[in-house]
């Protein structure tokens, strides 16, 4: 399934949208080779995938610097990031 697709699909009501969508666009097996590819411990990301830690501003330029994602996109998924957790407060 394509980036696009997925997010048109998905996006909305998963959590972690912004690593999916970077693991999608850039084609990586899982969070072990996003982890690697950002020079992040893995459990910076799994802090995000569990709904412990937000997506920060210094994640979203290295995302950026490194996979030349557009500062634009990124902050729309952070958005949607943001609006799940506004409809299921249970979660944050």
């Amino acid at each position: 399934m394509n980036a696009q697709r997925y997010l048109g699909l998905a996006a909305d009501t998963r959590p972690h949208a912004l690593l999916d969508h970077v693991l999608l666009r850039q084609q990586l097996k899982n969070d072990a080779e996003l982890s690697r590819a950002l020079q992040l411990a893995p459990s910076s990301l799994s802090k995000i995938r569990h709904g412990r830690t937000g997506v920060s501003a210094e994640l979203m330029l290295r995302v950026h610097e490194v996979f030349e994602i557009p500062i634009a996109e990124l902050k729309r998924l952070d958005a949607i990031h943001r609006q799940y957790l506004e409809r299921h407060p249970e979660l944050s």
